[in-house]
């Protein structure tokens, strides 16, 4: 699944990854605050692992958040001119 295919159900697939993850990552928060185990690590941790999880599927979402590729012009000479 990538931003730019013209797959029907990429977008529902991407909302729903999104939104299980937040809701699994916030469970997971209350869960380990109530054992007294969320810490600096595990903050990091589930912070880290939103970041791997989320920015792609929103690049699926939204695919003008992605940088655009320039292409290059046909006016400037591709080879050195210098021998």
């Amino acid at each position: 699944m990538l931003p730019n295919d013209d797959k029907p159900w990429a977008k529902t697939l991407a909302r729903t990854v999104i939104c299980l993850t937040v809701v699994g990552l916030i469970c997971l928060g209350l869960f380990l605050d109530s054992r007294n185990m969320l810490h600096i690590p595990e903050v990091v941790g589930l912070f880290l692992l939103f970041l791997t999880i989320v920015p792609p599927n929103l690049a699926v979402l939204y695919p003008w958040i992605l940088p655009t590729h320039h292409q290059p012009s046909n006016s400037h000479a591709t080879k050195s001119t210098i021998r």
